[in-house]
């Protein structure tokens, strides 16, 4: 190759690492955008019950001015969440009611929105690859799979880094309307989660290392007003672990922030965490020694930010918790680890090879992603289980004690008075699971194993689960149809995709994973007609069914008020 052939062709792969980048990015964003797609239901879920239908249910109630501030600012958890019930009541004026798909829509977007907020803030094309193939191989895997698949934790805990990453921002700038914006966004993230106290001495370390003297004295003011007010009428839990201050209770407290810090990098690994946190005070410490909050004020600050609102969640949720280090504070300090990674390879990084070092680093950063993702599977199918499972029985039963160790919420009653209260004023309706398809000419295969259980019917609702699957072949989700054959009729219906490990291990067929079903449909959707069950597998063009000795039988009227199923 001559000179000049070689030059052509180090130009020409240069021009490729950008989009090369661009892809790998985008890559970690669009499987986590597919799973959350995939996975979202218009359901509320623990918490939700009380934040968001009690909530809009005491609004449409009717209340005066002064009562609807007090039910806004009341504490919830040690919460004061002003940003989100003014969403939900945003929500309600406008719509008459509230949406769960449209509150994880909003809680995911605002952690994108903060990722762009980082990226545009960077110096240049490169310094914004670097960061945003940082951020998207950091914070897009399934660890964080509790804020990503439940809106009530998103809105929140992402919620909050995108308030307090604005806040920062702003505050780097030294105009007096960044200025103001900048309190704006940090009275906000106070009254989002409790942690947002954390972004006053966060912003006041901005303005003494910039020696910003004058609005200093500002930021420190409105800042202590908004912490007084946060505090006003709160008081610590005496049952916590948190309050113990012996030599012993702070050194478990002290373990778990710990943890905390180095939960991401530990995968689950609880006994090593506390290590990987000490690592990661050290990098920052490191990095804070050699100018990084001169170089890249907002980063360094927003990493500090999460270090900080992680000692305020160990200090608040120890009690609690325990060990257990919870999914949805996983995502504070995968920040801290992604903006500390992007600031030392900034501190390396050569100007005339922008992407060298990062180059480097891809290997790794594509390792612990997809470690993130596999290793952490388990609990995500478990905890979306433990959502779809009740929701989906609640369909069947009409309660919330037929889901075995799953609920709908702890408490009895609770979730079923939300939902009948929220249901007859028409604030929230109880989605459907389960819907009509059509197939042509299926073709019957008595080989496909199946197994149908909990067969009820009632004048309210119908419903089984149980499982099917072809030998030897992989078991996919979506795939598992419910055949409903009378004398006049064929119905076709979609149904609940279930993993069932079990299962797969009891067969000794690991490709059996997602073989599990639920099924339940409103009585009234359903002719009075007698209806053998069957079980149909759509995979692709391939559509093969197997008809069970189940039956339906809806047709006697003399049983409208009877049990209706039964198992031939």
């Amino acid at each position: 190759m001559t000179g000049s052939s070689h030059q052509q062709f180090r130009t020409a792969l240069r021009g490729t690492v950008l989009p090369g980048l661009v892809v790998i990015a985008f890559a970690p964003v669009a499987f986590i955008a597919y799973q959350i797609i995939l996975t979202s239901r218009n359901v509320p879920f623990w918490d939700d019950y009380d934040s968001v239908l009690g909530f809009l249910l005491q609004l449409d109630s009717g209340a005066t001015w002064n009562e609807f501030f007090q039910r806004l600012l009341r504490f919830d958890s040690g919460h004061r969440t002003v940003v989100s019930r003014i969403l939900f009541a945003g929500s309600y004026w406008l719509t008459g009611g509230i949406n769960f798909h449209f509150i994880s829509i909003i809680g995911n977007l605002t952690l994108v929105g903060l990722c762009f907020l980082l990226i545009a803030r960077g110096e240049d094309v490169a310094q914004r690859a670097r960061m945003g193939v940082i951020l998207a191989l950091g914070l897009f895997h399934l660890q964080h799979y509790e804020p990503f698949f439940w809106g009530g934790a998103s809105i929140d805990h992402f919620q909050i880094l995108l308030l307090a990453g604005g806040a920062l921002a702003a505050l780097t700038r030294p105009s007096p309307n960044a200025v103001a914006a900048a309190t704006l966004l940090g009275v906000l993230a106070t009254f989002t989660l409790a942690h947002g106290c954390v972004i006053w001495p966060v912003g006041a370390l901005i303005l003494i290392h910039q020696r910003r003297w004058h609005v200093l004295g500002f930021w420190g003011g409105f800042g202590a007003a908004a912490v007084a007010v946060f505090l006003h009428g709160f008081t610590l839990n005496p049952a916590h672990t948190s309050t113990d201050f012996s030599p012993a209770g702070v050194g478990r407290l002290l373990q778990f922030w710990l943890a905390l810090l180095g939960g991401p990098l530990a995968l689950g690994d609880r006994a090593h965490a506390p290590v990987l946190g000490v690592v990661l005070l050290a990098l920052l410490g490191w990095l804070g020694a050699r100018g990084a909050l001169t170089r890249q004020p907002l980063v360094m600050a927003l990493a500090l930010f999460a270090v900080g609102s992680l000692a305020l969640i160990a200090f608040g949720r120890l009690g609690m918790a325990g060990d257990h280090i919870h999914s949805r504070y996983l995502v504070v300090a995968s920040l801290a680890w992604s903006l500390a990674v992007f600031l030392a390879v900034e501190q390396w990084t050569d100007p005339a090879r922008p992407y060298r070092l990062l180059a480097y680093c891809l290997p790794a950063l594509i390792v612990f992603n997809l470690a993130s993702d596999f290793n952490t599977v388990d609990r995500a199918e478990t905890f979306l289980h433990s959502r779809d499972y009740p929701a989906i029985r609640y369909k069947q039963f009409g309660n919330d004690s037929n889901a075995g160790p799953f609920r709908l919420h702890p408490d009895e009653g609770t979730a079923e008075n939300a939902i009948a209260a929220a249901s007859n004023r028409g604030i929230y309706r109880f989605p459907r699971f389960c819907f009509p398809r059509h197939f042509e000419a299926p073709q019957p295969n008595a080989k496909i194993v199946n197994y149908v259980a909990d067969l009820t019917a009632t004048t309210t609702a119908v419903g089984f689960e149980g499982w099917a699957m072809l030998p030897a072949q992989r078991s996919k989700r979506g795939t598992i149809h419910v055949v409903l054959r009378s004398a006049k009729t064929t119905l076709y219906f979609t149904t609940l995709s279930v993993p069932r490990p079990d299962v797969a291990k009891a067969f000794k067929e690991p490709l059996w994973h997602y073989c599990g079903y639920n099924f339940a449909l409103l009585r009234h959707r359903l002719p009075d007609e007698d209806f053998q069950i069957g079980l149909l597998l759509a995979d692709g063009d391939c559509t093969e069914y197997v008809m069970t000795d189940k039956w339906l039988r809806l047709s006697d009227p003399a049983l409208k008020s009877e049990p209706l199923a039964s198992g031939r």
